[in-house]
């Protein structure tokens, strides 16, 4: 990204990958706490930034765990145009990817507000590593489950980042057979 570019929009992404809902069909109390965080973001900007209305909130979550955070979300005061879920994350590493791939298409990109449990902040850090230049804010949600579900989320997302990694490398692979096919280097010129 060039210096002289300045942020335009604001995108909030609400993550709630990997969740279980309780017996009574209702959203755990860390998801509650992420909506919460969501709202105070979306009432902040809607009060002080002048492209408020360029304001979008991806629920990144299953189809049915989705629709519940949208609902929440509407019931908090949050317009339906506005809200996006997506299913297609498989960990916070591909669901960067998936963001920036359509934010490199603007000309001045949007600030990302990403919203979590403040216990994957060292997962956001290293999915954001290589994104240094665009104005990313991770936003910490608290969450009061067991340290031991906690770890097992964590555990998901390493084994997701892997296997990204392992499919990206499948793939530079396939490239250069394809390219060491058509350009042999003992082709004479």
């Amino acid at each position: 990204m060039s210096e002289n570019r300045f942020v335009s929009g604001n995108v909030i992404v609400v993550y709630c990958n990997f969740v279980e809902l309780e017996s009574k069909e209702l959203l755990p109390q860390h998801i509650m706490e992420r909506i919460a965080v969501c709202t105070r973001i979306y009432q902040l900007i809607m009060k002080s930034k002048p492209d408020k209305s360029d304001t979008i909130i991806k629920v990144a979550a299953d189809k049915k765990i989705g629709s519940m955070v949208k609902n929440e979300l509407l019931n908090n005061g949050i317009e339906e145009s506005e809200i996006i879920v997506e299913t297609s994350y498989n960990g916070i590493d591909h669901l960067f990817s998936v963001i920036m791939d359509e934010i490199k298409k603007r000309a001045n990109p949007p600030v990302i507000y990403f919203i979590s449990s403040y216990q994957q902040k060292d997962i956001f850090d290293s999915a954001t590593e290589r994104y240094k230049g665009y104005k990313i804010q991770f936003e910490g949600a608290l969450d009061k489950r067991p340290t031991v579900n906690i770890e097992e989320d964590a555990k998901k997302e390493k084994l997701e980042k892997r296997f990204t990694n392992i499919k990206e490398k499948g793939k530079n692979k396939m490239i250069d057979m394809l390219l060491n096919y058509i350009f042999p280097e003992s082709k004479k010129r």
